[in-house]
């Protein structure tokens, strides 16, 4: 009886653990940026809030579109690919910070645009990489959702209409001249009600 009972309390305590893991996981800001030039993000930052925009520059890049749609994957899909999309030679860093924004709205997550903002580079990386005429731009997105993030998903205590998607993509990147491909991917999470805002997003992978 008691091996009965445990396996009954196992499952439960199971998801609770995994959605607090996702729940600190998703406010944790980009920490790795081996190469600045490059636009590897950070953590929110100083300025973060900060977009206003350079009336010398052109309008937003044209993959910087935030879809009005009832699809979380489209959603997911489109908000990667803004963050991983950049041209320091034409675009302003608060463009692209209103960029990455736009997708958040929701009312039950007002620092969720902040979340948004801070998976781009620093504003000092931003200025190194103007320097070096960095830009990029992202093939091959993809998002699917996975066993963690479907457990997730089920918890009674998620908000409505919340959707966990792991997003890749391969960035290809030009500083000074050099062309360099990295994989990208990122945990982002929306809510459909039905149509998408953005809830939260981390670079790291479901546990």
């Amino acid at each position: 009886m008691r091996r009965v009972m445990n396996s009954k309390l196992a499952a439960p305590l199971i998801i609770l653990v995994l959605l607090i893991v996702l729940i600190l996981a998703l406010v944790i800001r980009w920490h790795d940026t081996p190469d600045v030039a490059r636009g590897e993000s950070g953590r929110a930052h100083p300025g973060a809030g900060t977009t206003t925009p350079d009336a010398s520059k052109p309008g937003p890049l044209s993959a910087w579109v935030r879809p009005t749609t009832t699809d979380p994957t489209r959603y997911a899909v489109a908000f990667a690919t803004t963050i991983w999309t950049y041209d320091s030679r034409a675009q302003s860093y608060a463009q692209w910070q209103n960029a990455a924004a736009s997708f958040a709205d929701s009312l039950e997550a007002p620092d969720a645009g902040e979340v948004a903002r801070s998976m781009l580079p620093y504003a000092s990386q931003w200025e190194d990489m103007k320097a070096h005429e960095a830009h990029a731009s992202v093939t091959d997105v993809t998002a699917v959702t996975t066993p963690e993030l479907q457990a997730l998903a089920r918890d009674p205590r998620a908000p409505a209409g919340w959707h966990g998607l792991l997003v890749r993509g391969t960035q290809v990147s030009v500083v000074d001249g050099e062309t360099t491909t990295t994989e990208r991917h990122l945990t982002v999470s929306v809510i459909c009600r039905p149509q998408c805002t953005f809830w939260s997003a981390t670079n790291e992978l479901p546990q």
